[in-house]
């Protein structure tokens, strides 16, 4: 049965700069540990859950600051070392049970709320060892399957990149399900020359066709307007508003401009006066001249005038010569593309230069022309004056009317082809082809192999898969068997503890890839979920109260540990298993603890609550227990030493640390007779921190001069500067005055220093 017989030696760890204990000091069945708050005890429990769960960073974590050196623990168990050398734990690693705010923060809460992880970590606790080694299985499996997923991948994307570099849409399974391609290169080639050939018939039909470019106006139909007149207008008319106009335009613009400016006067109301200079118009026929000249057909005439010499203008700007040369030299890469696919050439040829250079001069000869009629819409022009023009025109027109026939001639030999050729799916004898180049590709030496590795990795993958279903369900079983009866021990603890809830165990969340514990709190019959996102929800956080969820903590802990079929090899450590917790749980919480030393290889109990520790040593058997303290006696030394817990819970008056820390907090008590005191304080630690050393009635100046004596070591030794400062302070007050010595009075601040000084060297005292 393991035991933890002897703290040797801890170095380095938290509060321990080192930490020692006498040779005797053997710890027993059952062990008691007194330490004042912020002393260790909660060092000590990380240290013993370092050793069992052989994890060195949790005491790595802990070194003590601010001094150098390395780590340092020697325990004894069952007569063997345990060792820690600041790196890793030798030795044998006994199974360590512990209840500590470290335990409630893995596995129950931590602050007010309930993680996901504190859920796992709760199933694991639950399960306990079996179920442990079920989900270490199941752990396993999910980092074989991460890693078998990771080497499908590279695989898939290997065989993907292939795929893609012979343009086929295709999955890597049906990649590797390709049968072997017999000869194939001489069925690729083949294939070859059909895609060839289908992709040049599709060239052919997409190919573009060579265009018509723009032909210009015919003559005729451009010098029509020549011969027209405003059938309105006579020849009196049209000299009655010319001889008018000829008296008032001497010196001013054209009469073209003049005749505008008059028609657009026409469009005022000038029924009473002129509307360019305000007369009064009693003579209406001037203005019935005007509107009997401006005439609906003499408008119409002026726009078609006005309309063909833009079309000319457009030639004088290059707009044609522009167009012409656009459109042939496309054309000639048309056609010349459309040749080297089908053989079929064309001859259409058109000197664009000496075209556009007729079309433009004889443009701008016509275009005086044109400015002489507008200059006068009344009379015709004879066809002598522009005939030479007009068939210049024609010529440059006919030159390009027999391109566009050529073109257009061109355009119906290919589509001629195009409607011969027999139609061919391009896309569906690509893919053939891709197809076959991916079975020959499949089955060349490299590709295979990676074929081979893949379908192995997918069959461990179906096999890995497998088994963890299978262990899914082993584990369910597991767990159903233990929750069904935890659930019940559990809620019998909370009613003993008086607890105003109870538990709900469930099946296992499987959500995550670690199993989750699954419960609910029962309020009322009332289900309550341990987490919720909603603050204005209940949940763990906002229904139980700081002892309850106390409370839940330790009847967890005291459920999983009694169920655990291994108790009997187990330690159970308990740090201050009574915080937080009401006071009348007190009785129920030593009576547990009792009852885990007739089950428990060992039991250990550290506790800054003398009370408490009082009532676990009158319930448990005397022949069992040990009791001890966390104490100083010495500047960075701690030690383990014996600890009378029956003395210094006895009924009695303040003692004499009592009245010394009392001035420290409050100046009570007289100054000289506190002075006096701190020796009998220093006295009473080190006679009861080392009987094998000190007499019972040893006074300090004999307790120094046997330190004097002791080893460099020994672990009160570096206390020894201090004892006699403080043996020289107090040298006046031990004895009664004697006649004529010299006064000496006591600082008040002074003194409540060495107070503070002598409290420090006896941490751990009564």
């Amino acid at each position: 049965m393991p035991m933890l017989q002897k703290i040797i030696d801890i170095q380095k760890i938290g509060r321990f700069e080192k930490l020692t204990a006498p040779g005797a000091l053997r710890f027993s069945k059952v062990t008691l540990i007194f330490g004042e708050n912020g002393w260790g005890k909660s060092t000590l429990a990380d240290i013993l859950r370092s050793l069992t769960r052989n994890h060195p960073d949790i005491i790595k974590g802990r070194k003590t600051l601010a001094t150098g050196g390395s780590q340092k623990v020697l325990l004894l168990v069952d007569g063997q070392q345990c060792a820690f050398d600041g790196a890793v734990w030798t030795g044998t690693r006994p199974r360590i049970a512990i209840f500590d705010q470290a335990f409630i923060n893995e596995n129950v809460f931590s602050g007010d709320s309930v993680s996901l992880d504190h859920m796992k970590r709760q199933y694991g606790l639950v399960v306990g060892a079996e179920g442990v080694a079920l989900i270490g299985q199941a752990v396993d499996i999910d980092r074989q399957l991460k890693e078998v997923g990771q080497e499908l991948a590279e695989k898939d994307q290997y065989l993907t990149t292939i795929s893609a570099a012979l343009n086929l849409r295709m999955t890597t399974d049906a990649f590797s399900d390709l049968a072997v391609l017999d000869a194939a290169d001489e069925q690729i080639a083949s294939k070859e020359v059909e895609v060839r050939r289908a992709t040049e018939k599709e060239q052919i039909r997409l190919a573009a066709l060579p265009h018509i470019v723009p032909v210009p106006t015919s003559a005729a139909e451009l010098t029509a307007v020549f011969r027209q007149t405003p059938d309105q207008v006579t020849t009196d008319l049209h000299r009655t508003l010319q001889d008018h106009v000829a008296r008032h335009a001497t010196g001013h613009p054209t009469p073209v401009a003049q005749e505008t400016w008059l028609e657009m006067g026409l469009a005022f109301d000038a029924a009473y006066e002129c509307p360019y200079c305000g007369q009064k118009l009693q003579d209406r026929s001037l203005l019935d001249l005007y509107a009997a000249y401006f005439s609906e057909a003499y408008k119409s005439l002026a726009g078609s005038v006005q309309q063909r010499r833009k079309t000319l203008e457009r030639y004088g700007r290059g707009d044609f010569r522009q167009a012409l040369a656009g459109t042939t030299d496309s054309n000639r890469a048309v056609i010349a593309n459309l040749k080297a696919l089908t053989g079929e050439g064309s001859d259409a040829v058109l000197d664009v230069t000496e075209i556009a250079t007729r079309m433009e001069d004889a443009a701008a000869g016509l275009d005086l022309v044109f400015q002489s009629k507008q200059e006068d819409l009344v009379s015709q022009i004879e066809e002598s004056v522009y005939e030479t023009l007009a068939r210049q025109w024609d010529e440059g027109r006919a030159a390009v009317v027999a391109y566009n026939e050529e073109i257009a001639a061109f355009g119906q030999r290919i589509d001629n082809i195009r409607r011969v050729q027999e139609s061919a799916n391009l896309g569906s004898l690509r893919n053939e082809l891709a197809v076959l180049q991916a079975r020959r590709k499949r089955h060349e030496a490299a590709v295979a192999t990676i074929v081979d590795e893949r379908r192995t990795l997918l069959s461990k993958q179906k096999k890995l898969r497998a088994q963890k279903e299978d262990l899914r369900g082993k584990l369910t079983a597991h767990t159903s068997r233990v929750t069904s009866t935890l659930g019940a021990t559990i809620n019998a603890y909370l009613d003993r503890l008086g607890a105003g809830f109870q538990i709900d165990y469930q099946p296992p969340n499987y959500k995550g890839k670690e199993p989750a514990a699954d419960y609910s709190i029962l309020i009322n019959r009332t289900a309550v979920p341990p987490r919720a996102d909603d603050i204005a929800a209940p949940s763990f956080k906002n229904t139980l109260s700081s002892a309850d969820k106390s409370v839940l903590a330790l009847a967890l802990f005291l459920a999983t540990v009694n169920s655990d079929r291994n108790l009997a090899e187990t330690i159970v450590v308990l740090d201050d298993p009574f915080t937080s917790m009401d006071e009348f749980r007190r009785t129920f919480t030593v009576n547990e603890i009792n009852k885990l030393t007739d089950r428990a290889a060992q039991v250990i109990v550290l506790s800054h609550e003398l009370g408490f520790l009082r009532l676990l040593w009158d319930r448990i058997d005397q022949g069992k227990i040990t009791s001890c303290a966390i104490q100083t006696g010495a500047p960075g030394i701690a030690s383990l030493a014996a600890f009378d817990l029956e003395k210094a819970t006895q009924p009695r008056h303040e003692t004499e640390r009592m009245k010394m820390i009392n001035f420290i907090d409050a100046t009570e008590g007289e100054p000289g007779e506190i002075r006096a005191l701190l020796r009998k304080v220093l006295e009473h630690f080190y006679r009861n921190g080392d009987s094998e050393i000190f007499a019972p009635d040893e006074l300090l100046d004999g307790i120094i001069r046997k330190l004097e004596t002791l080893p460099a070591d020994y672990r009160y030794k570096g206390a020894l500067e201090e004892l006699r400062e403080i043996n020289f302070y107090t040298r006046n007050f031990h004895h009664a005055p004697v006649a004529g010595s010299v006064s000496e009075s006591t600082s008040i601040e002074e003194l409540r220093t060495y107070c503070r000084r002598v409290r420090e060297l006896t941490r751990g005292s009564p």
